[in-house]
């Protein structure tokens, strides 16, 4: 089921600035939220493809294949219909601001040379027209908007105006956008996710070349106003953790811990052995050796909580046995055929304690599963049917570290085999 709506009237359009790895930058003016801006134009640059053609002997076509069309970037041009010295600064910081004594920016000087460096985010808001009841948004939405976000532009480059006539004035700016943005949920509360104000439904994959995200949110949008905004940190969410051993040590008492705090800078961890808590850069990789007196013999354990720097109520924590163990995990092949379905197979992945729980299972026909296990257990279980009998090989993969997995071979169908 999805939900249809048209967008009514533009209201707002807040642009946010963002660092080199486009993550948003937090702290006192780094938003501009506008209602006049006139035109927000977005423009696809597209490279399409050639075809591909096969001649036979006689110089004739035997065959045409055709290609697939590329999307390179975005282009978006930008008409601002009121001067926003801080906003037209986000845009290009190659250009200089002048400020008066109260700090207030009274003037600009352009720069002809365009920063690329790091860029901005663009997000605009409509309100909901058509059949859509406004006030039904439930869990306590204000109503509903129609919503678009480009998480990472870079360049401000000035477009042409004129000064004078009969023509209305408009500051046009062009930028493009940029892929592997940080942006993840946002910093800003958008909508409602449970009753509770929180940013996008799922995060920007960095991985992914994703120009933008536009959907429904529940929220209204920012008031507007011609001063810059702060941009507040969010509430992170517990980091994500990937913990392995060493595989040349014996026994694994050497612990590698690498975090992901969703963009929002430093850990603080805690080995869990009484040794001092040391802060970590986030996407860093700190390694700890565990004593073989406290934790030499089979039984041992450790909890390592990793909390927020910035707001260390917010943490995640892992059991981990010492030694540790394999850091791959175990997988099981097993009969699930039915006279219907005789090529069906079940597969049972056991997590190793440090893993962060979500499994992909590759079953060797190029169709996989994605699972999470039992977080009390750690174990999953999936099945899958082929489509022809055959050998075929299934890995299980720790989803937070792909270097981790464990094949078994399958001669399909099980029964017999």
């Amino acid at each position: 089921m999805s939900t249809c709506i048209t967008p009514a009237r533009w209201e707002v359009v807040r642009i946010t600035r963002v660092d080199v790895c486009g993550r948003p930058v937090y702290g006192p003016c780094n938003a501009v939220i506008s209602r006049c801006i006139a035109t927000i134009t977005d423009s696809p640059q597209v490279t399409e493809a050639e075809p591909r053609t096969q001649t036979g002997f006689d110089g004739q076509a035997c065959w045409t294949e055709p290609g697939c069309d590329r999307v390179d970037y975005h282009s978006l041009g930008i008409n601002w219909s009121q001067i926003s010295l801080d906003g037209f600064n986000f845009m290009n910081p190659s250009a200089r601001i002048s400020r008066n004594s109260s700090g207030e920016a009274i003037g600009r000087f352009e720069s002809n040379v365009i920063d690329c460096s790091a860029g901005y985010a663009v997000e605009v808001w409509a309100s909901a027209g058509g059949t859509n009841d406004m006030c039904a948004a439930g869990d306590g939405g204000e109503g509903q908007w129609y919503y678009r976000v480009y998480p990472w532009v870079t360049g401000g480059t000035p477009g042409e105006i004129t000064m004078g006539g009969a023509d209305e004035v408009a500051f046009p700016f062009t930028g493009r956008t940029k892929r592997g943005t940080q942006w993840g949920r946002g910093p800003y509360q958008i909508t409602l996710q449970d009753g509770v104000p929180a940013g996008l439904p799922d995060p920007f994959d960095p991985d992914l070349d994703e120009p933008y995200w536009e959907g429904i949110v529940t929220l209204p949008p920012p008031e507007a106003d011609c001063d810059c905004a702060d941009v507040d940190r969010p509430i992170p969410e517990p980091a994500t953790l990937v913990i392995s051993g060493r595989p040349e040590e014996s026994p694994r008492l050497t612990v590698d811990l690498w975090a992901d705090n969703a963009g929002l800078g430093p850990v603080l961890v805690d080995w869990g052995d009484g040794s001092p808590v040391v802060e970590v850069a986030e996407l860093t990789t700190v390694s700890h050796r565990y004593s073989d007196d406290s934790y030499g013999s089979p039984g041992g354990a450790a909890v390592i909580r990793v909390c927020d720097a910035q707001d260390p109520v917010v943490c995640a924590q892992r059991e981990i046995p010492l030694p540790l163990p394999p850091d791959e995990p175990e997988i099981a092949l097993g009969d699930a055929g039915t006279p219907e379905e005789p090529n069906r197979v079940t597969a049972t992945v056991v997590l190793p304690p440090q893993a962060e729980g979500e499994v992909v299972i590759n079953w060797g026909d190029r169709q996989t599963t994605e699972i999470v296990a039992d977080p009390a257990t750690l174990v999953v279980e999936a099945q899958h049917v082929y489509r022809y009998p055959g050998r075929y090989r299934v890995c299980a993969t720790r989803a937070e570290r792909t270097s981790f997995r464990g094949c078994q071979v399958a001669q399909v169908p099980i029964t017999g085999s």
